[in-house]
């Protein structure tokens, strides 16, 4: 294991520089210095951060130029049928332009309820719990409510914000609450009443792939176990910062597969 820690610390060092946010859909966070504006910025990119980088970037420019790139005063102050009606067109892989009005939709009604996205997840944290994953549960129910009987079939805002209690790996949500809880160079460390020794690591094919490479996990299905299995090995080499290391697994699998 310390041969693997020495490796895994260097590559960390090696891909968590600011040089990795200009080609990482974590750079839509950065363009922005007022809390709402982050977060909303941040759920919209991580919800579409799936398939080739360059499309992600590309499609999170589109929506936020919809929005003027001033993603808190667009929400709230949102007109739901011009919204629906202009991102109509809007295609991203499986998400459709109405999947998107809808996400735009529940943070409209939810930051009526709620100051901001992080009081709605501290509701549901506890930092007694091992990790994150009930806070998770909580903050996405909280969000899906919004549209529960409104919405006849909700696979598509359901793909966007998966619940970790039916097993999903919640990858692009742990990526999300990555870039809000972790210091930088490239995470913000903006919701700094959640520790980072309870985030778990955003598990995509490169990561869980590179991971039973190195033999820090061995089950097959890329789901939320593995990624808690994941990072229970990753909290011996780093008990603070677990999550530290999707920059090393990460980089190695999309640099160097």
């Amino acid at each position: 294991m310390n041969n693997l820690k020495e490796y895994l610390d260097k590559l960390v060092i090696k891909y968590e520089i600011p040089e990795f946010i200009k080609d990482d859909p974590v750079q839509f966070c950065h363009k922005y210095t007022n809390k709402k504006d982050i977060e909303i910025a941040g759920i919209i990119a991580s919800c579409l951060a799936y398939g080739k980088r360059q499309k992600i970037i590309e499609s999170c420019n589109t929506v936020l130029s919809f929005m003027d790139f001033e993603p808190y005063k667009y929400i709230i102050n949102l007109d739901a049928d011009d919204a629906k009606s202009k991102l109509a067109p809007f295609k991203h892989r499986y998400t459709s332009g109405e999947d998107i009005f809808y996400l735009l939709l529940i943070l409209n009604r939810a930051l009526q309820d709620y100051e901001n996205i992080e009081d709605i997840f501290l509701k549901g944290y506890n930092p007694k719990n091992k990790n994150i994953k009930l806070a998770l549960t909580h903050l996405v129910s909280i969000l899906t409510d919004y549209l529960q009987g409104e919405v006849e079939n909700m696979r598509g805002i359901n793909f966007l914000l998966p619940n970790p209690q039916r097993g999903s790996a919640c990858k692009r949500l742990n990526m999300f609450l990555r870039w809000m809880v972790r210091k930088g160079p490239v995470d913000l460390n903006l919701w700094q009443n959640v520790s980072s020794s309870k985030l778990l690591i955003p598990l995509d094919t490169h990561v869980a792939k590179v991971s039973r490479k190195l033999g820090i996990c061995h089950r097959q299905s890329d789901d939320w176990i593995t990624a808690e299995e994941i990072t229970d090995y990753l909290l011996e080499l780093d008990p603070d910062d677990p999550a530290k290391y999707d920059f090393a697994i990460f980089g190695e699998g999309i640099y160097n597969s």
